[in-house]
């Protein structure tokens, strides 16, 4: 669950390269730590972030953890594995959800909340899935640019779980798609000669696929979150260009970190209960505890990737700011 900007081109950004912004919004027990990996024979190397269900315990500022590709970099007494836990969508220890590789390719993904195939006809077993993590490893080890990383998805009939995947490359080309098990579809396209930005949150917007989405899912339907956040990015955008500032890491920034909405009940939520409702997002039960396994969602990180720089701004915890 999260939120997902990119934009690229002269006129949009500052530097006219792409760039891609992103809140990551899970439970509040998964946090995202820094994942590095070296160049390996014919694998390119790359830096990104994983998944891990773990509790921080009594974790004093500027303590360092033992696991040199994890940042921040905390004891290993601090850390409570928490495996015990179903994840709350298909997972992979190790598995990268934002990245850049040192070709200069980039991505990050938006969970797509789909309708399963049993409710809509679909035979079941037309396509095996492939599982995204085995898809998001291969495009970090062999792709080059965003047209070989759609060419990679574009080959799988059917990936699980289902995503909407921001993609930029070093040579300013930005891509919006949508991959599930309903096929993959570009949502949009731009580069440095046709200049744009775009938005993605947890649902499909594709004319292709934007009738697989769940009802609950829906951009149009106004009690879930996804709507209200997508057009508060839009609005942001244009504030900023408005203002006659062209968009970098610092106005991605800003709008990563976002407040407004936050006053919204998380309760209402028809999408995912205790999950908020502004971009940095602060979703809550209301009590200063609660069970492990019925955490509220909100975001746990924020992530600015350059990939003409080969960089990840990377911001651990809850101010999207802080990018």
């Amino acid at each position: 669950m999260c939120f997902l900007i990119g934009a690229t081109g002269p006129g949009v950004t500052k530097t006219g390269e792409a760039l891609i912004g992103s809140t990551s919004d899970d439970p509040y027990l998964f946090r995202t730590f820094v994942h590095a990996a070296l160049p390996s024979g014919d694998c390119l190397g790359h830096v990104g972030t994983e998944l891990v269900y773990a509790t921080v315990l009594d974790l004093p500022r500027g303590s360092r953890r033992s696991r040199s590709t994890w940042f921040p970099l905390v004891p290993a007494a601090a850390i409570k594995d928490r495996s015990d836990l179903e994840p709350p969508f298909q997972v992979e220890p190790g598995e990268v959800g934002r990245g850049v590789n040192s070709a200069g390719l980039a991505f990050a993904i938006a969970l797509a909340v789909e309708r399963p195939k049993a409710r809509t006809g679909v035979p079941e077993g037309r396509h095996e899935p492939v599982r995204f993590c085995d898809v998001s490893r291969r495009m970090m080890n062999e792709c080059h640019t965003v047209d070989d990383a759609l060419n990679l998805l574009q080959h799988i009939p059917a990936i699980t779980p289902a995503f909407s995947v921001m993609l930029a490359d070093a040579e300013g080309h930005l891509a919006q798609v949508e991959v599930g098990a309903y096929g993959t579809a570009v949502h949009e396209r731009y580069s440095k000669e046709n200049p744009g930005v775009a938005i993605a949150v947890n649902c499909y917007q594709s004319k292709e696929l934007n009738g697989f989405n769940l009802p609950e899912a829906e951009l149009h339907a106004t009690q879930n979150n996804n709507g209200c956040r997508s057009s508060r990015g839009w609005d942001l955008v244009q504030e900023q260009m408005k203002q006659g500032k062209l968009l970098d890491v610092s106005t991605f920034r800003d709008i990563l970190s976002d407040h407004e909405h936050r006053d919204r009940d998380p309760a209402e939520n028809p999408l995912l209960k205790w999950w908020g409702y502004s971009i940095c997002n602060h979703g809550t039960r209301k009590q200063d505890a609660y069970e492990a396994d019925a955490a509220p969602w909100g975001t746990v990180s924020a992530e600015v990737l350059e990939p003409a720089k080969k960089l990840l701004h990377y911001n651990y915890g809850s101010d999207g700011g802080g990018v």
